[in-house]
């Protein structure tokens, strides 16, 4: 493995569209969703221990949940785990990191991953990841990792190509646009020239800190001067640590991947899938003949079809007649609604912080 190859997996999220599975205090990337003995984000640490050295995959996360992963991943070192202390989108974050990595290593080709997708073909996965990281090494591109749709989804973004490919499967960007409406979304699907944006960036260090320089600047301009003012690694994180709450509430791909010149998609076909919501859960776990899904719980069912269920193990459940719902019972919340509104979920979720206080956040 290349030594100036790094990954960082984002786990600081609190996966609200998961709700009441995925809470404040235990979000979903800390849950074995798929059942499989392995959270989300162990299962994402496994599959970047085969692409990059173990020494090279930072964690980051909210301060609040630097325990969760040291329990989770007792194996990674505690300089690797690096906690952000308020909640400000992944643009301070990944701003942070970057001028830490540098400093680590100066060469670093750094590649961002998200710790609540599925991967099917993790040897594709691998192959086209370390394809990445090597193009990032020679030239001051940043690569954004695009799956091609399966159908009109109005969950992801997408991204629309340049063109004719530069290399094999690599497109400059011509727009990002945000998760679309159905009929849009059917358009950019048949015209063969938008993909689904995966959320996996590729960058080599020195590329991204100059290219967010340009776009945030300000911002830029205090790390920057940490960086290069204070030596020790404490103080520099005390100091960090003080400013940060004064940075933008900003995410890269608004503010920095939208606007850059510079970047381009990777297309990668690896059996892929965000994690996100429940009707992406239910669309990814294995269905019995009447297309239900039963996670954790016992069954008693009659004349029921394509249900989403998740209840704790052990737990009895006896249903019938009913269709399309999303059943969920998670400590003190019990929750049956329909099934592919995630709107609905955030509703519920702000509904209850609002009436009823944080006991059910």
């Amino acid at each position: 493995m290349d030594k100036n190859h790094y990954c960082v997996i984002m786990a600081g999220g609190q996966g609200t569209r998961l709700w009441p599975m995925s809470r404040k205090a235990l979000p979903k990337q800390f849950h074995d969703v798929l059942g499989c003995g392995r959270t989300l984000l162990q299962l994402t640490y496994d599959r970047y221990c085969h692409i990059v050295p173990k020494e090279n995959i930072l964690i980051s996360t909210h301060v609040d949940y630097t325990e969760l992963v040291r329990q989770q991943l007792p194996e990674v070192p505690d300089e690797q785990v690096i906690h952000e202390p308020a909640f400000r989108g992944t643009a301070p974050s990944l701003a942070n990191l970057a001028y830490h990595i540098r400093t680590l290593n100066p060469k670093a080709n750094i590649v961002i991953a998200q710790s609540d997708q599925l991967v099917l073909n993790e040897d594709k996965f691998a192959e086209l990841i370390s394809k990445g990281l090597d193009f990032v090494s020679g030239n001051s591109k940043l690569v954004v990792v695009g799956i091609k749709p399966t159908c009109p989804e109005t969950r992801y973004g997408y991204i629309q190509i340049d063109g004719e490919p530069e290399e094999e499967s690599l497109y400059k960007v011509r727009t990002f646009t945000e998760k679309p409406e159905y009929e849009f979304a059917k358009i950019f699907m048949e015209s063969g020239e938008f993909y689904w944006n995966s959320g996996l960036y590729i960058w080599n260090v020195q590329t991204i800190i100059d290219t967010m320089s340009k776009h945030l600047p300000d911002m830029m301009k205090m790390l920057d001067d940490i960086y290069r003012e204070i030596p020790d690694r404490a103080q520099r994180r005390k100091r960090g640590y003080e400013v940060y709450t004064s940075f933008p509430n900003a995410s890269v791909d608004m503010s920095v991947m939208e606007r850059a010149d510079n970047v381009y998609v990777m297309v990668g076909e690896f059996g892929w899938a965000d994690i996100g919501t429940w009707d992406t859960l239910y669309g990814t776990l294995p269905k019995d003949c009447d297309g239900n899904v039963f996670m954790g719980c016992n069954t008693l069912k009659y004349d029921c079809h394509n249900n989403m269920v998740s209840l704790p193990k052990g737990k009895l459940l006896v249903i019938q007649d009913i269709d399309d719902l999303v059943i969920v019972d998670e400590g003190n919340i019990l929750m049956v609604c329909k099934r592919g509104n995630e709107k609905d979920i955030r509703k519920f979720l702000n509904d209850a912080k609002m009436k009823l206080g944080e006991k059910f956040v």
